[in-house]
């Protein structure tokens, strides 16, 4: 019934989106043709805090790209809802520019949460209350617990380990499973596991002491994240479940959140003026862990990391989510969520794109995830919600001294370059997190490649001139002329073979998997040399008891180095790109999450580097990412034009950005890019 509805939303909002158009949006600079694309992010929400008396300046630094992000609500960082009035002037000033909110899809401050029920977050597995807890707590105000099981409950945890449990205290129901309408949420300050017991200071977060019998009551701690500041609390997880439990008028926690989000957003609210919202770290599956504790999605007091009788009910509630949010504020929004990693949402078709946090990766410092990053880009820019509008926010990150640090990792020049060209390649705007060396005249700076270097030009690349030219293709393909069904092995499925198709079709399993997959080896696939750039166009039928839409994880893999992409109903090529082999042959390994038919149309097989190159009106893009130097003959991608390098800015590279005329072939480092002006 649920899924029906799932359904029934998804094609509505297809329909409506059909019939609408987006007068909002339609006056966004950053979504017109022109390239790069490139706006602040948070950066403008920590200067906003930093001047607040002091508009002008403020707006004179971040009004120089074309548009800001940050966050404006109360939901992760306290006092960032003083932000809002700064906003909204900007958009005011600014019409053309774009302002996003930026907002935790994953969790909240529970100081901020007065409109949840408490049974609309997600606990661990929890204890049963052994022994009567009295509605007084004592003169400080805390109360000793006897629990069944006191090592489900942890201090000094959290991002920083100076963090407690936040609590549930409920009565049990008829049923013996959780009643979290009878509830008190307290604050852990003590454990004794020998003694099986808790200390917790009583009444916290707007709620009141209550008394709770022995035997019928139980306890969970929040499953939660952060804090995210020195100020901040713990963040309360929201529980996205299908199973979610419903307050008292029938409500579950995306109930209220929907309807939260759409009141700020409506005429007259305090985010009326926002072009929409980027939801941070939302998520379609937990991963699985051992130990005691695990997330009780169901709140029937056993853990069950959001699958229940073998489906990802919490992945499907997210999508629910999505479309009712979609439904609600409708097409002239943005809405996006961050989707560069394999466990986050998958609001296909519903989200007009994804923010990466770090490209690929924030801690794949020397971009070896190559692959993995532009497919996920290249899926999600035919697959994504019209108008789209993918974006890389740009920035690395390492493990600082102490415990829940992080800082900035250096990385050269060149990396920095070839993230922003796979933002070209992929048609991504890109903000960034980590800037480059501010100029004697600016307090923030802005890279080179994104506003034509000291010319200050934004857009200046133009309109793109065809598709990206992955130069790799120019090469024999390895793999023309051969039968390649003979050279493949399937585990969980039967091969099918119909004119130069194969078809996977699941066999049946002994017994229910976790998670259910689909192996395909392809054997002695040849070589000739370290490079191997390799190409898969497929489809896959949506895995059972999941929207339509949620598309499927498909990885490539040879020994260690393994490739992700994605596949939907329509066939889609995903690209793979090895580095490093050894050996006349390699078997490539593609295993395929879900155990529906697959039919592959096209593999082929290149000895070469996936250097890319991307022409536009005004100038092109080359990205190297091999370990090794290449050489890229720009005459035979676009006869009689003649290009220069960007006249680079003094504090960033203009030894590499030296304003010069590329001659003869262009000569390019490993793992470098480079932003080239047509002459």
């Amino acid at each position: 019934m649920t899924r029906t509805f799932i359904s029934s939303c998804l094609l509505c909002i297809a329909l409506c989106g059909c019939a609408s158009s987006h007068p909002r949006l339609d006056k966004l600079t950053v979504l017109e043709d022109n390239w790069p694309r490139a706006f602040f992010f948070r950066g403008s929400e920590g200067k906003a805090i930093q001047l607040k008396d002091r508009y002008p300046t403020w707006d004179g630094i971040f009004s120089r790209l074309m548009g800001i992000e940050g966050k404006t609500l109360e939901e992760e960082v306290p006092g960032r809802s003083a932000n809002i009035n700064f906003f909204t002037r900007f958009k005011k000033d600014h019409p053309d520019q774009l302002v996003l909110l930026h907002y935790n899809g994953n969790a909240r401050d529970p100081r901020d949460a007065q409109k949840f029920f408490a049974g609309h977050w997600v606990y661990y597995n929890g204890a049963t209350i052994e022994a009567d807890v009295p509605a007084e707590p004592g003169p400080d105000g805390l109360t000793k617990i006897k629990v069944s099981d006191a090592r489900l409950f942890v201090v000094n945890q959290g991002r920083y380990k100076n963090s407690n449990d936040d609590i549930g205290l409920c009565a049990l129901g008829d049923d013996g499973k959780p009643d979290w309408s009878r509830s008190e949420q307290v604050q852990l300050v003590s454990v004794d596991r020998k003694a099986g017991l808790i200390v917790v200071k009583r009444g916290c977060y707007g709620t009141t002491p209550r008394a709770f019998a022995a035997g019928k009551a139980y306890t969970a701690a929040h499953v939660s994240e952060g804090p995210w500041g020195k100020h901040s609390n713990l963040l309360w997880y929201y529980n996205h479940s299908l199973a979610c439990p419903r307050d008292a008028q029938g409500r579950t926690a995306d109930d209220v959140l929907v309807a939260d989000l759409v009141e700020h957003f409506a005429p007259g609210g305090d985010l009326a003026a926002y072009d929409g919202l980027e939801f941070d770290v939302l998520f379609h599956t937990r991963h699985r862990h051992g130990g005691r504790r695990g997330l009780d999605t169901d709140a029937d007091g056993i853990s069950d990391f959001g699958y229940i009788d073998g489906v990802n009910e919490y992945g499907s509630g997210v999508i629910k989510f999505l479309s009712d949010l979609r439904a609600k504020l409708g097409d002239d929004r943005l809405i996006l969520a961050d989707g560069h990693h394999d466990t986050h949402q998958r609001g296909f078709e519903i989200l007009n794109g994804i923010e990466s946090e770090g490209w690929p990766s924030l801690r794949d410092h020397d971009v070896d995830d190559w692959s993995g990053g532009l497919n996920r880009h290249f899926y999600w820019a035919q697959h994504a919600r019209a108008p789209v509008f993918n974006y890389t926010n740009h920035k690395f990150i390492e493990r600082g001294e102490k415990p829940g640090q992080t800082r900035q990792a250096e990385v050269p020049w060149r990396i920095h370059r070839l993230v922003m060209a796979a933002g070209l390649i992929t048609d991504s705007a890109i903000c960034y997190s980590t800037a480059p060396p501010a100029e004697p005249d600016e307090s923030f700076g802005i890279w080179d490649e994104l506003r034509k270097g000291t010319e200050h030009e934004l857009g200046w690349l133009g309109k793109p001139v065809g598709e990206p030219i992955r130069m790799a293709t120019s090469q024999p393909n390895l793999l023309a002329g051969m039968n390649l069904a003979a050279k493949m092995s399937a585990e969980g499925a039967m091969m099918q073979v119909n004119d130069n198709q194969v078809t996977l079709v699941p066999t049946p399993i002994a017994r229910e998997e976790e998670e259910p997959k689909i192996t395909l080896t392809l054997h002695d696939v040849p070589c000739d040399g370290s490079d191997l750039y390799l190409t898969m166009t497929a489809a896959g039928e949506p895995m059972a008891a999941y929207p339509s839409t949620i598309g499927r994880l498909v990885e490539a893999s040879i020994g260690k180095q393994a490739y992700q992409g994605w596949l939907g109903p329509k066939p889609f090529e995903n690209g793979y790109y090895f580095k490093g082999l050894a050996g006349e042959s390699v078997d490539v390994a593609f295993t395929f999450e879900g155990r529906e038919p697959i039919t592959i149309m096209a593999l082929a097989a290149y000895a070469a580097p996936d250097v890319i190159v991307r022409v536009y009106e005004n100038g092109l893009v080359v990205a190297n990412p091999a370990s090794h130097p290449v050489t890229v003959d720009l005459q035979s991608i676009r006869p009689g034009n003649t290009y220069r390098r960007l006249q680079g800015s003094s504090k960033q590279d203009p030894k590499t950005n030296d304003g010069s005329v590329v001659t003869g072939p262009l000569q390019l480092d490993g793992k470098d890019a480079i932003f080239l002006v047509r002459q």
